[in-house]
């Protein structure tokens, strides 16, 4: 059996933990501003960013979800020493859950399989933190999209790298659910290395 390995987290947790909540909220409140993250280190194939994020918004009740690409004994053992989270095997439990890109294409019903709040509580509905190469808040060479909705100005252009098919359909609203459902709904954090970008479920998307 392998011996898992446990590494640092934040060296200051409560600080360190405050200032990415701030960063997060400034993303989610202003969509497509990126805002840098970071943790003094990765967990396979997690992202030290992405690693950030968890330690600052997931605690013993905020289930998380992992996808087949993220299951591993590390990050499990690490994520739940860091933060106490539960790790749940039923998607729709979770208020977290965490995927990469090209695994959406295999995910069946997307986005159906993610929890999107009730009636009651639009709120409560799934978190999807997407793990990608590159995100960046400009016309590059991944996918290009223009958003518009509460928090920005007129519009803002970022570019988003390995987005599925799936995935491009649901934010642009090719197949009517997304602003069908609302205010039920997923909100979206997309993290490479570095830095972030949210799509929380009021920002419209146009696909350039």
């Amino acid at each position: 059996m392998t011996a898992l390995t446990l590494i640092k987290g934040f060296q200051k947790p409560t600080h360190d933990s405050q200032r990415v909540f701030r960063q997060l909220l400034k993303a989610m409140s202003e969509p497509g501003t990126l805002v840098y993250v970071d943790s003094p280190e990765s967990i396979d194939s997690l992202h030290a960013s992405t690693f950030a994020v968890c330690q600052a918004m997931m605690d013993q009740q905020t289930p998380l979800w992992l996808s087949p690409h993220f299951t591993t004994p590390n990050i499990k053992h690490n994520l739940h020493f860091h933060t106490g989270l539960p790790i749940v095997e039923d998607s729709q439990q979770s208020l977290f859950a965490l995927i990469s890109p090209a695994e959406i294409d295999s995910v069946e019903r997307f986005p159906h399989v993610f929890f999107q709040g009730t009636d009651e509580y639009p709120e409560t509905g799934c978190t999807v933190i997407v793990q990608v190469h590159s995100v960046k808040d400009d016309i590059s060479e991944g996918v290009n999209l223009r958003l518009t909705g509460p928090g920005i100005g007129t519009a803002q252009l970022v570019s988003i790298s390995d987005l599925s098919p799936p995935l491009l359909n649901y934010l642009s609203n090719q197949t009517g659910e997304r602003n069908g459902s609302f205010p039920l709904g997923l909100d979206f954090i997309f993290i490479d290395k570095n830095q972030l970008v949210c799509l929380p479920r009021t920002t419209q998307v146009e696909v350039l």
